[in-house]
C-alpha cells in the first residue's frame, strides 16, 4: 500500500491513500514506522509526497476525484499516530495546501460511491470538517 502511494498512477495512489487512511487508523506510530521500514520509505518521504499530490491536484480531479479527501484523512492519521508528523508536515507547508483544498472544495469530493462521475453515497463527515481538525492538529505542534 505504501508503495502504491509513492508511485505517480493517480488511481492507483487513490486507492492506496485511502487504504492507508482506514488502515493506520488502527495502529500505533511504532506499527507505522514498521510498515514504512518495510517498504524502504524514510520518515520524511511520505509526508512529502502527501504534500505533493495536493499540490499536484490544487483543483478537485474528475479522473481521482477522492483523492485529496484521502490525503486529508491520512495526514489526519499520521499526525494523530505521532506528533513528530506535525514537525515534518509543516516543514513540507502542508498549511497552504490544506487552505487551498479548502478554498476549492467541490460537491464532486462529498461522494464515497460513484457510478461514472455521478456520485451516489455521502460521506458522513465533510471536507471542511476533515481540514479543520487538520489544521488543529498541525497547529498543536
Amino acid at each position: 500500500v505504501l508503495r502504491a502511494i509513492m508511485s505517480e498512477e493517480p488511481k492507483t495512489q487513490e486507492v492506496a491513500i485511502g487504504l492507508a487512511a482506514q488502515v493506520f487508523r488502527f495502529t500505533d506510530a511504532l506499527q507505522f514506522h514498521r510498515a514504512l521500514s518495510h517498504a524502504s520509505i524514510r520518515k520524511t518521504e511520505l509526508p512529502a509526497k502527501l504534500v505533493q499530490i495536493l499540490r499536484n491536484y490544487p483543483r478537485p480531479s474528475v479522473m481521482v476525484p477522492r483523492i485529496r479527501r484521502f490525503v486529508v484523512e491520512l495526514v489526519i492519521t499520521m499526525m494523530r499516530a505521532e506528533k513528530g508528523t506535525r514537525t515534518i508536515f509543516k516543514t513540507f507547508q502542508l498549511a497552504n495546501e490544506l487552505n487551498c483544498v479548502a478554498a476549492t472544495t467541490s460537491e464532486l469530493e462529498c461522494f464515497s460511491v460513484f457510478s461514472g462521475t455521478v456520485g451516489l453515497s455521502r460521506h458522513g463527515t465533510s471536507l471542511h470538517s476533515l481540514l479543520d481538525e487538520a489544521h488543529e492538529l498541525l497547529n498543536a505542534a
